[in-house]
């Protein structure tokens, strides 16, 4: 059975919604996840199941973006992993949906976190904890034997952005 969604009022969905495209919009295409780019801050997992589809897409969106920059080592959103770990749940609950209705994300999503878990580049206060390393092994990259072979290496930023909903995306860069 699906975790509750957070109950919003069409209003609320719409700022959110509004707040992170305007966000994604000024500058994201350019500079990808190395940009660092502060969002606003909700708690995005609990809409990974919303019936609002864009919100779904923003807030899936959110937590891939903040996983790849995290991967480019240029921020660390997860400071608290006790918030990671509700993303973590989040995306094992709905990983079905996710991988359904957002294809692209959800590759690069698959792609960070074996990045993420299988990495030990990172310095120790930016690790990800086992507990949580083991909950993406076991109930994430375990639960589908081809999630490995069929997103680890299928990435492209321009599906990536268009997906998204991005502007200009087929522009070329200014």
């Amino acid at each position: 059975m699906k975790s509750e969604d957070k109950k919003l009022t069409m209003e609320e969905k719409s700022m959110i919604i509004t707040e992170v495209n305007k966000v994604l919009n000024s500058g994201f295409r350019i500079l990808g996840f190395d940009g660092g780019m502060a969002f606003p801050h909700y708690p995005y997992y609990l809409y990974f199941g919303d019936s609002d589809k864009e919100l779904r897409r923003y807030s899936v969106s959110i937590f891939t973006i903040w996983l790849g920059y995290w991967n480019s080592g240029c921020s660390f959103r997860f400071t608290k992993q006790s918030e990671l770990y509700k993303y973590i749940k989040a995306l094992v609950e709905y990983q079905e949906e996710i991988e359904k209705d957002f294809p692209v994300l959800f590759n690069y999503l698959v792609s960070f976190l074996i990045e993420l878990t299988e990495s030990y580049d990172y310095a120790e206060e930016n690790r990800m904890k086992q507990y949580i390393i083991e909950i993406v092994h076991k109930d994430f990259l375990g639960k589908k034997s081809y999630y490995r072979e069929k997103y680890r290496y299928r990435i492209n930023f321009i599906e990536f952005l268009k997906e998204l909903k991005i502007q200009d995306y087929d522009k070329p860069y200014d």
